[in-house]
């Protein structure tokens, strides 16, 4: 606690004042209902690889295409599994980890529709997120059983297919959200702790990739786990998720935006619907909202629906 009073004494709080909401709709939805799929941006397109139905997991892999409003179903993924690190980088797509298969990498050409296993991740995981810089995904924390957390982090490169272990992330956690902002990525929320592997967290942890060091900053407002988070303008955008209400686990629909500028966290515009293990993308200021459930029990509905937000920013008003 100490720690984040002393990092809140160099933050600009009071003149961070701004008018800043999100405008949803609904546009077209999915086939069929999943949950633990992921999804990227690629070419002003989203790509979202399924994750799981109700009943079964699912190799199903698709494209949306904004401009048409159309889904378009693409090659089946190898080995398919849910709660996975997916990136796009240099063009092509990566799809890692995962359960069942833990310690998969998978890379998907667009240009020949087409997948292929590259070197397998040397600590075997799954309910994971990942960070992009250049040619390299960073991946850390997560579950490498139902009872056991890692705080390994290590790092791909897909120029060379190699794998290198950089600084371990400080604390235990699985299943948070994980964006990248210039050099420093985001490893937000999730759930974790020494009682608990379930157990809800809300810290927030950055690594500077030039000093291969972690540094913790401002706390989300609230615990949670299962969200999902983006960057629009360099400010990240955390949506959705579990957290812990009157000591029963409740779905949200929340939406916070934090400005690294200001150091803080702001709450904007909710999302249409409770969500949980969903995931999102963005083309320009819109984002969108795929798949997901109301809680986090596979035997729950699952949602077809996609949702994009559109941003709308006064700027006028951020000092």
């Amino acid at each position: 606690m100490k720690r984040v009073q002393i990092l809140t004494l160099f933050c600009f709080f009071a003149y961070s004042i701004f008018a800043q909401t999100i405008v949803w709709k609904k546009v077209a939805s999915l086939p069929d209902g999943f949950n633990g799929g992921e999804a990227v941006s690629l070419n002003n397109e989203v790509y979202f690889v399924a994750g799981r139905t109700k009943t079964s997991k699912s190799a199903s892999f698709y494209k949306y295409n904004p401009k048409t409003n159309q889904w378009k179903k693409l090659a089946d993924v190898p080995k398919p599994a849910t709660n996975f690190a997916l990136a796009a980088v240099k063009g092509k797509i990566y799809a890692i980890g995962g359960d069942l298969f833990k310690d998969a990498n998978r890379e998907y050409n667009p240009q020949t529709n087409s997948w292929k296993l590259l070197k397998p991740m040397p600590t075997p995981r799954q309910h994971i997120n990942c960070g992009v810089y250049e040619n390299e995904i960073y991946i850390a924390g997560g579950l490498t059983s139902w009872k056991n957390i890692t705080k390994k982090h290590e790092v791909f490169n897909t120029a060379t297919n190699t794998w290198s272990e950089k600084a371990a992330i400080p604390y235990l956690v699985q299943n948070a959200s994980v964006v990248t902002v210039d050099s420093l990525i985001y490893v937000i929320g999730g759930a974790g702790t020494k009682e608990n592997i379930w157990g809800d967290v809300w810290t927030v942890e950055t690594y500077n990739i030039n000093t291969n060091k972690w540094k913790r900053i401002n706390d989300l407002p609230q615990l949670l786990f299962g969200t999902a988070a983006v960057v629009v303008n360099k400010e990240i955008i955390v949506l959705g998720g579990q957290t812990l209400i009157d000591g029963d686990d409740d779905t949200s629909k929340k939406v916070f935006i934090y400005k690294p500028k200001y150091c803080q966290w702001i709450e904007t515009s909710p999302l249409p619907i409770k969500n949980v293990f969903f995931d999102c993308s963005t083309i320009g200021n819109k984002i969108y909202v795929i798949g997901g459930t109301v809680g986090g029990n596979p035997n729950w509905d699952n949602y077809a629906e996609v949702y994009e937000g559109e941003i709308i920013t006064d700027n006028s008003k951020d000092k």
